[in-house]
């Protein structure tokens, strides 16, 4: 089995990269876990266990001394089981267990999710001691293999497993995991199929019994050998070079009378027709299921016709609806040829008018016409998930090696994915947070690019000066992104419509005049093609019952459309559906909790909290400033009291033009100018308390004042004894950066917030 250079290349370079930022444990480091799992829960450990200690022991997931729990969730100083493990073991029922002590009613648990078998405590041991031993079976059929066992010895290995474990163990992850946990050499830290299939495929090699799980290991395992590195590092590296496992799918771009590729490749998404059974949103908060049934109702009314087809279309459609992710692989297809290869960026949206109103947006990565090695594999239909893997190697190779198309897009990324998936789905979204996190940053950084995509199919930071003004406005007309601010005094009819004071020749007039949010309605629904986006920064500020009124109902994605006689002006308005709403929320100021449970349940919500990252490797003086903000913010949310996870300080306040501020004089200025009068604020000048906070170091607590006379020297090195005083481990060996170094500041590429 050979591996490409280039991969065996990455995935080493990627090991070394995790190890260095310490993302990963090192061999010594996973060599520990392994033993002293391995002293507290070995085949001999386990075969000592009898009776209620046995099944306390290794099924009772609530005990931190217990096996199950160790398997899935202890990660502390002692033990760090993520380390070992990806995919198969978190998430599920506790079913997948085979039983289980319920934690309602201390009751053990058998049988199956939608059929429960309670067991007294003489059969829950019955049952554990064949658990047990079938479990310990297994452990030394793995121990009798080879370290240099072939694929053959894994296929062996395999047939015996399913042949001699009960209850189907042989497939369960968390026995695949505790095999993994004594044998580390043998078995991977895969725990699932799907995770080793995906992994081999992005390594171009085809899984041998794809759905066998120790067979793919021997696979795996060789992988491993070839590149000298632990199974559980090899897993960590693959995770992080080829991300968590996708979909393929095959898309049929035409239908009986013409091709939409064009459409589709010009504007950037998948779709399929059946413009008669409307807008799929209306079920969003359905099963795929009850779904399927609707689109079954709709189809039978609109093609009364057609019955034999019908269940099966309407299976295509749900699956289009509910099962394609962000990151999936659409695959379009014309007269049997490829012509496209895309990953889809969006969550789904209909379109009204098209043909195929269906919509994903999709980036789509190699436009040129290409065939796939197993040509037949879903062929006559609109829509297929691929699974021949030969093929997906094949579409991974059309991606690596595609056409770019012009103006190519970088996909989104981090929050602007989240603040784009909230919006297709909610139609609006409130970003919250404690002060300095990036709120308002976001929600205008985000926003333009959103508007910019739609608008002009370009990144917002490569527009020119005329089409940015198209963006945001010039002081003759409005752009696609507007922005207010709510305050106490903010109301009505500043936002929707109200009665206004004039002067026109030395005499005042009053007149009805639109507020922002009547205006941006009013221009979306004259430009439908166009998304409009409206920024309300500090949107807890403002009473918003008084502020939205009536329009509260409208807002709402399922409501947009939707008619109202505004009471002032006595004419129709609605809210259209290309009108999107991005607030902003200082959680210093309000919780969410206090906010109007009417605007609760029509907003989505995105929590922004410090970000430590973007910090790496800025020092002043010997003071690493993310290990120190961060310790700052413990000891906030230690003394300040339970609201104190929204007073954190956050990472803004150490940017400039969103870059990492590396000036001594800047950072002295934030931390008595900013910093310290904040957390004087949050303490009501409860010196004992600030020192708590800060440390004795920055207070002088027997006269209630704070020690400025350390800000005052251009020697920055007291000032950083006195800031690392409460977490003096902090403290890096380096040189003080001098008056020459800080002239660099300019030059500083550091991440943006």
């Amino acid at each position: 089995m050979d591996i490409n250079q280039d991969i065996i290349n990455q995935l080493k370079d990627t090991s070394e990269k995790l190890l260095l930022e310490k993302k990963i444990l090192s061999a010594e480091e996973l060599n520990q876990g392994y033993i002293l799992f391995s002293k507290k829960f070995g085949t001999d450990i386990l075969k000592s266990l009898d009776d209620e200690q046995l099944i306390e022991t290794i099924f009772n997931s609530s005990n931190k001394e217990g096996l199950i729990y160790w398997l899935e969730y202890k990660n502390d100083d002692e033990f760090k089981t993520n380390s070992y493990s990806y995919g198969g073991i978190a998430g599920g029922s506790a079913f997948k267990y085979i039983m289980y002590k319920r934690r309602l009613d201390n009751k053990w648990v058998t049988g199956h999710p939608n059929k429960p078998v309670l067991l007294s405590t003489d059969k829950a041991i019955e049952l554990g001691k064949n658990l047990r031993d079938s479990l310990v079976v297994g452990a030394e059929l793995v121990g009798k293999l080879s370290e240099n066992a072939t694929i053959e010895d894994y296929i062996k290995l395999q047939e015996e497993l399913s042949k001699e474990l009960i209850s189907n163990m042989h497939s369960l992850g968390w026995v695949h995991k505790y095999y993994h946990m004594l044998y580390a050499k043998k078995i991977g830290a895969y725990h699932a199929i799907r995770w080793q299939r995906h992994a081999l495929i992005c390594c171009n090699i085809k899984p041998q019994h794809e759905n066998k799980l120790y067979i793919m290991d021997g696979q795996l395992i060789q992988i491993a050998k070839q590149l000298n590195l632990p199974t559980s590092q090899l897993m960590n590296s693959m995770y992080e070079l080829f991300g968590a496992p996708i979909n393929y799918y095959r898309i049929s771009t035409s239908d009986d009378s013409k091709s939409h590729w064009d459409e589709m490749k010009n504007g950037g998404y998948t779709s399929i027709g059946w413009a008669n059974i409307g807008d799929l949103r209306d079920y969003e908060k359905q099963k795929k299921s009850a779904i399927k049934e609707e689109i079954k109702k709709r189809l039978i009314k609109a093609e009364p016709n057609n019955p034999n087809e019908i269940n099966k279309i309407a299976g295509k459609i749900s699956s289009f609806y509910k099962d394609i992710n962000i990151g999936d692989v659409i695959v379009a297809f014309e007269d049997e040829k490829v012509v496209g290869v895309g990953e889809i960026l969006g969550s789904y949206e209909y379109r009204e008018g098209l043909d195929f109103p269906h919509i994903l947006k999709t980036d789509w990565i190699n436009i040129k016409e290409a065939s796939l090695t197993n040509s037949s594999e879903g062929v006559d239909t609109v829509f297929y998930m691929y699974k021949d893997a030969e093929n997906i190697i094949k579409i991974r190779a059309l991606m690596d090696g595609g056409v770019i198309p012009p103006q190519k897009l970088l996909k989104l990324t981090g929050i602007a994915t989240e603040i784009d998936s909230v919006l297709s789905r909610k139609k609006q979204v409130i970003l919250y947070g404690p002060p300095g996190t990036g709120k308002t940053y976001h929600a205008e950084k985000v926003c333009c690019e959103l508007a910019s995509r739609n608008l002009l199919n370009k990144s917002f930071l490569s527009l020119t000066n005329e089409e940015k003004r198209l963006i945001l406005g010039d002081d003759r007309k409005n752009g696609t992104v507007r922005i207010c601010c709510f305050h106490p005094s903010y109301g009505y009819e500043d936002f929707i419509e109200g009665i206004k004071p004039r002067v026109i020749n030395n005499q005042t007039v009053f007149e009805r005049r639109d507020g922002i949010f009547k205006k941006i309605c009013s221009d979306a629904a004259n430009e439908p093609e166009k998304k409009f986006y409206l920024i309300i920064d500090e949107i807890n500020r403002g009473d918003i019952s008084r502020i939205f009124g009536e329009l509260i109902m409208l807002i709402e994605s399922g409501k947009r459309g939707k008619e109202i006689i505004l009471p002032l002006s006595n004419t129709l308005f609605n809210v259209p559906e290309n009108v999107y709403i991005v607030g902003t929320m200082n959680t210093a100021d309000r919780s969410i909790a206090l906010l109007d449970v009417a605007l609760r349940r029509r907003f989505g919500f995105l929590e922004l909290m410090p970000d430590y990252t973007l910090f790496d490797d800025v020092e002043f003086g010997g003071l690493p400033l993310d290990g120190w903000l961060k310790e700052l913010n413990l000891r906030i949310c230690e003394h300040i009291g339970k609201e104190a996870r929204n007073l954190q300080i956050g990472h803004s306040y150490f940017l400039e033009k969103g870059k990492s501020i590396v000036s001594n004089e800047k950072f002295k200025r934030i931390i008595k100018e900013d910093i310290i009068p904040l957390i004087e604020e949050y303490c009501y000048s409860d010196y004992k308390l600030i020192t708590k906070i800060l440390g004795e170091g920055i207070v002088d607590v027997k006269n209630q004042i704070i020690r400025l006379e350390l800000f005052h020297s251009s020697d920055i090195s007291n000032l950083v004894t006195a800031l690392l005083s409460p977490c003096p481990t902090l403290r890096l060996e380096t040189i003080t950066m001098d008056e020459e170094n800080e002239e660099v500041e300019d030059n500083y590429s550091g991440k943006e917030s």
